[in-house]
């Protein structure tokens, strides 16, 4: 059988014995192609006909003068069953993480979770796709369902390997929390549902039932609806849970973080574990109360104190996504003061008195294209400032009590302490 191609036929005319050789090469290898395709569509079975549903898989071919009316789905059956299958298998051997790790993986599974980041965003977009062709299907599912078909396939694929590589990085330590949990077990049941929405569809394709096809449509919107909102709790890990209301209007901002906190009640309660006391400097000997005039700004700044209202500002901003309730790398927590002068793997993260031998100062003075240098490279970097302050605190001895009208902070730092007090608590 041959198929004139004409863009082909016309580049054959043009000059140069090269380009005339390649096109020729190039009308072989369609022509080649074309009738492989009808030879294989001649030898498939032709199912019953519904009337029911408008056919979007029909291949026709004319050879003879006599129409191919020849659907068939079993190569999308056999390779989603198994994707389903892998799936599942995955999800034995490396089940979801609900609790401390205590196995690490072999070397090469820790390998593959430094990909959950990049292949995660691959069903997210096919999925916006397939929502966008879905909605021509409603009126052309002859013409459009093939294409809704592989980008389903697509979509489902991606997300079960988004999630068993997910599985595989959070396994490498450093991921707890509430906005953890959620993320991945919003995620798995999505991967779930988009593989029961293929085999609806495949099923509805196959028979041509009306039936099935709607309940696809549910599956795919439930399947949505998850995907956003399992994202939209991985992105508060990475940015921060106020990243993405962080100047949103305040009622928006108020009714995300109400349907974020009712949410986030269904996930487990974490077990604190207890960490070592740390003994606050002593209070000085309480005064007889004296009748004052109403405080100045100026004075209820210096009743604030250093660490609460200086410095965890600064760790809030530049640290604290990493290094927060949801995720700990390096087993480091910097959200609240027990947690930072604890420590992580690496060792002793501040010592009182000695900025110089101090975990984070010293990552943070390597230079920024270092593999240790923290915040790490593309991310918010510590201002001179910023890390004068710090190191001023840790110097004076990190206390955790003390005021900012008793700290002796240098002139040259007293602009930068200010502007950071001057701001409205997040």
């Amino acid at each position: 059988m041959i198929v004139p191609v004409p863009w082909l036929e016309s580049a054959k005319r043009a000059p140069g014995k090269n380009l005339a050789r390649c096109v020729h090469v190039i009308d072989e290898s369609l022509q080649t192609l074309v009738s492989l395709a009808a030879s294989l569509t001649k030898a498939l079975p032709t199912p019953t006909k519904d009337s029911s549903m408008p056919r979007s898989d029909v291949l026709r071919v004319s050879s003879n003068g006599t129409d191919l009316d020849t659907p068939n789905f079993t190569l999308y059956w056999v390779l989603s069953i198994l994707v389903a299958v892998a799936f599942a298998f995955c999800l034995a051997v490396y089940p979801p993480v609900l609790g401390e790790v205590t196995e690490t993986p072999p070397t090469w599974a820790l390998l593959f979770g430094r990909f959950h980041p990049i292949v995660v965003h691959v069903p997210i977009g096919i999925l916006m796709l397939l929502f966008i062709i879905e909605t021509f299907c409603l009126r052309g599912e002859q013409r459009w369902g093939h294409s809704a078909l592989l980008a389903l396939f697509i979509a489902t694929v991606g997300a079960c390997k988004g999630v068993v590589f997910g599985i595989l990085l959070a396994r490498s330590g450093g991921y707890e929390g509430p906005n953890f949990f959620m993320h991945q077990a919003l995620c798995a049941v999505m991967a779930g549902v988009l593989l029961i929405a293929l085999f609806l569809r495949l099923s509805a394709m196959s028979s041509g039932g009306r039936g099935v096809m709607a309940g696809y449509r549910f599956f795919l919107v439930i399947a949505m609806l998850l995907m956003s909102v399992g994202a939209h709790f991985g992105a508060n890990m990475v940015h921060g849970s106020k990243y993405l209301t962080e100047y949103a209007p305040e009622p928006v901002a108020n009714a995300v973080h109400s349907v974020e906190k009712w949410i986030l009640s269904f996930a487990p309660e974490k077990k604190e574990e207890p960490t070592p006391a740390v003994t606050p400097d002593p209070e000085p000997t309480p005064t007889p109360p004296v009748t004052q005039p109403p405080a100045t700004t100026a004075a209820v700044a210096e009743e604030k104190l250093v660490f609460q209202h200086v410095i965890l500002p600064i760790l809030d901003s530049k640290c604290n996504s990493c290094h927060n309730e949801d995720k700990s790398k390096g087993g480091l927590r910097m959200d609240t003061y027990e947690l930072l002068m604890q420590g992580g793997d690496s060792g002793d993260n501040i010592i009182a008195g000695k900025p110089v031998d101090s975990l984070s100062v010293q990552r943070i003075m390597l230079p920024e294209d270092d593999d240790e240098h923290m915040p790490p490279e593309g991310k918010p970097q510590f201002t001179s400032e910023e890390t004068a302050l710090l190191k001023w605190w840790i110097q004076a001895g990190a206390s955790a009590t003390q005021k900012v009208k008793d700290a002796a902070l240098p002139t040259e730092l007293k602009a930068a302490a200010d502007a950071i007090l001057s701001k409205p608590a997040a």
